[in-house]
Parts: structure tokens; sequence; C-alpha cells
């Protein structure tokens, strides 16, 4: 009789995807996941790259309750507890976190990518996630989100 092969380890590396796949995990069919199911540990590497927000309703700001420590370097403060809109203009966080109000609308997770010039004058190419969370598991209270960057090289 002949073992079954083990399936390999997930070799996903971008961000976005394995962020989605764990937001997955914790949460259900039936709901969506809560702030309080979030796991730094779980989170792992991506973690700095991270941030939560929450919001009242659909009409408000969110306010950032964490910000990564990759995205406070990038905005050059820590704008914790503060809303949205107080992040540094060209900042990762700034243009990656900016449509969450299409997440509100359609419920469902969005990742988006694009480029910017960033404060220093370089060119950023940067995918971002947006996923919704609920401590009811029905209304959306806040946000998990995550981008990452890399600096475009010209010769």
């Amino acid at each position: 009789m002949t073992a079954m092969p083990q399936k390999p380890p997930s070799i996903e590396r971008r961000m976005v995807l394995r962020l989605l796949h764990y937001w997955r995990d914790i949460g259900s069919d039936e709901s969506l996941p809560a702030r309080s199911d979030i796991d730094p540990e779980a989170v792992g590497d991506m973690w700095p790259d991270c941030a939560i927000l929450e919001v009242a309703d659909a009409e408000g700001e969110p306010r950032i309750l964490y910000l990564g420590t990759a995205l406070k370097e990038d905005c050059g403060t820590d704008p914790t507890g503060a809303p949205l809109s107080e992040i540094p203009a060209a900042t990762l966080a700034g243009e990656g976190f900016s449509y969450f109000r299409q997440v509100f609308e359609k419920k469902v997770p969005i990742t988006y990518g694009g480029e910017y010039t960033n404060r220093r004058g370089n060119e950023i190419l940067y995918r971002s996630i947006v996923l919704p969370l609920a401590e009811d598991g029905k209304t959306i209270d806040g946000f998990l989100c995550a981008a990452n960057c890399r600096e475009i090289v010209t010769d």
C-alpha cells in the first residue's frame, strides 16, 4: 500500500491573496469575520503591512484602530485613533485604502492596485486589499486592510 503524498505547503507569495484566504478561514459562508476574530500571530509576516479600521455606518469615515509598522513608517507618523482622512497623501495607506466605501456598498472584499508618486518623488507600484468585518456577522463595522508596494525603477 502506497502512502498518499502530502499536500505541499502553500507557496502563494501575493500578500493580498494570502490575507484573503485568512479572512475566509476566520469567517463562514453565513457571516463576515469580526475584528475580535483577527489574530496578529496567525496573520504572521503580513501584520506590519495591515491596518484595522472601525466605522459606525456607511456614511461615516473609518477611524484607524491599528496601522502596521511598515505603513506607519511610510506615513512618517502614527495616525492611530485618527480618521482615515488624516493619513498623509501620497502614502501607501492613503492610496491603498481609499476605496473602502466600495467594500461597504458591495459587502465583499476588494483588491486594487495602481501607481502613485510618493512623498519623496519616487514612482510606486502597489497592491492593496480591503476586507469587511462585522462583530454581528452581518453589519459591516470595520475593515481589515493590507497594502504593499515596490518602487518602479527606470533606467
